[in-house]
């Protein structure tokens, strides 16, 4: 399996001493530290921790005339919020908080594969994978919550009720892979983009990766709303009464 450490982790674990030892099979038996080896959990760490500095430092400089940092957190509020009101129908404020999290946190991942040095979260099926089962449990809690227990589970049967021992099994298959489905596409799309990335700064260092992180910003960016939209629908599915 291939593995390589970000140059943070790296350079953090030369000014901390951190003790290095091969991790089984992994990485061809290369000794890694901890935080080498878990470096997508550490750009995630990262993640967290900016968007909390980003709320809070939106939060103490609050005012009734926003400057530039209130304008863009103020516009990313709203777009969170006009997109999940547009595809969901009643009570669209309560689901905003987790979409704009996750829409948040997915980006900034994306975006620290494009800084050289950076780890990026995203890049790492394990991460995609959380923020999939994040979602999947959430909707459909809110779809439990919002319809009643059985009820939610009765119109996976579908519309015609002596069949519903063929449709339940094949709704809830469809249903599970959704979880492959949502976590593969995002790690894909960003593992793929790096590789290429890397490539080309190995072949080339000047000029021509330029107009491939400008690229990678606007396809990470592309990747983060992906993930989101879907989130959404499927809040829209599950909270939705009519089936």
């Amino acid at each position: 399996m291939e593995h390589h450490a970000s140059y943070l982790a790296t350079l953090l674990t030369n000014l901390l001493h951190l003790a290095r030892h091969p991790w089984g099979s992994f990485a061809h038996g290369q000794a890694l530290s901890l935080l080498e080896r878990y470096d997508h959990l550490f750009a995630s760490a990262l993640a967290a921790l900016v968007i909390v500095a980003m709320v809070l430092a939106t939060r103490v400089k609050l005012s009734r005339i926003p400057g530039p940092f209130q304008q863009v957190m103020e516009f990313l509020v709203s777009f969170v919020r006009g997109l999940v009101a547009d595809n969901i129908a009643h009570h669209s404020d309560r689901y905003v908080p987790l979409v704009g999290t996750l829409g948040l946190f997915i980006l900034l991942n994306n975006l620290f594969g494009l800084a050289p040095g950076l780890p990026s979260g995203t890049g790492n099926w394990n991460v995609t994978l959380a923020c999939a089962l994040v979602v999947f449990f959430y909707y459909n809690f809110h779809g439990m919550k919002s319809q009643g227990f059985l009820r939610y589970l009765g119109h996976f049967a579908g519309p015609v009720w002596f069949l519903w021992w063929l449709m339940w099994p094949l709704e809830i298959l469809g249903l599970l892979s959704r979880i492959l489905s949502h976590s593969l596409r995002l790690f894909g799309n960003i593992a793929g983009e790096h590789v290429v990335s890397l490539i080309f700064f190995g072949l080339v260092p000047l000029l021509v990766p330029v107009p491939l992180m400008v690229m990678g910003l606007f396809f990470g960016m592309i990747q983060a709303f992906v993930f989101i939209m879907l989130a959404t629908i499927y809040v829209s599915g599950a909270v939705s009464h009519d089936h």
